[in-house]
């Protein structure tokens, strides 16, 4: 049966990464001071320190468990639900792309005429070029869908249409653009959504793959050998597009205007969808 991690659900942990020999568990106690600490972050920050991701643990089951699947949330604006069930999330892409089809059309969907969107487009390609492995080649995700709801710097994903690209795109230009029309429209229209999806360990990207499992490891430190509970803040990218057979669930963001509002820039922003 094929192993299933999902960050939403701790029992879905492998039991192996919580296993664990008295000298790691030493290792551990020796290095992590119980001094002032009243929250489980105290301790999680210490962790940090100890490269838990670079040691036999972790890179031991990174190695022997390739295609072990794990489920994740990605966060984004959708106009249209069913685009993402046929096709699924698609990276960046960077010139000639599926993307960059994709932003074209939403451009010119919104009213904007070839210039305009031209304009646009020379912003969008100097951040794919500047940022090429991490814009157009993979799919950024979280751990737990509960941080959007905690951190408007991860419900932020969902602001928009098109995403941050397009979104710092329009800033370049005019750092009030999405308060006029047509911009607006991406804005405005569309849903603020959280998109669960699967993926094979090996699919995560190399250089937080081994991360990913230290999570796991770290989760078990806290709540088992301390007692704390664990929050996940995790954030990672995957090294392909996710096929639409791997999304595992669509659900919009509760309370979405509401999180925006509490904001100067927004207040008012959104009285036509009350």
């Amino acid at each position: 049966m094929q192993m299933i991690i999902d960050f939403d659900n701790p029992s879905t942990f492998p039991a192996s990464l919580g296993n664990w020999d008295e000298s790691f568990e030493n290792m551990i106690r020796i290095n992590i001071s119980l001094e002032g600490v009243t929250k489980g972050w105290q301790i999680k920050h210490q962790l940090q320190d100890l490269r838990i991701d670079e040691m036999p643990i972790v890179t031991e089951f990174v190695s022997a468990n390739p295609d072990v699947e794990v489920v994740v949330c990605h966060v984004t604006r959708l106009l249209d639900e069913k685009i993402l069930l046929q096709e699924g999330l698609v990276t960046g892409g960077g010139r000639g792309s599926v993307a960059e089809n994709r932003l074209k059309t939403l451009l010119e969907h919104i009213g904007l005429d070839k210039d305009k969107i031209d304009e646009v487009f020379t912003h969008i390609y100097y951040y794919w070029e500047r940022d090429k492995e991490q814009r157009t080649e993979s799919v950024h995700f979280m751990f737990d869908k509960s941080l959007v709801y905690k951190d408007d710097t991860a419900n932020n994903f969902a602001i928009n249409l098109g995403g941050e690209i397009l979104r710092w795109s329009l800033e370049a230009i005019d750092r009030d653009l999405y308060k006029r029309e047509p911009y607006k429209r991406l804005w405005i229209e569309g849903t603020p959504s959280i998109v669960k999806f699967k993926c094979k360990l090996s699919d995560v990207h190399e250089i937080c793959r081994n991360a990913v499992i230290a999570e796991i490891v770290k989760y078990f430190i806290v709540t088992r050998m301390y007692g704390y509970p664990y929050e996940f803040e995790f954030t990672g990218m995957t090294n392909s597009s996710i096929p639409a057979e791997n999304i595992v669930s669509i659900e919009e963001i509760e309370g979405f205007i509401e999180m925006q509002e509490k904001y100067p820039d927004f207040e008012g922003f959104y009285d036509e969808l009350k």
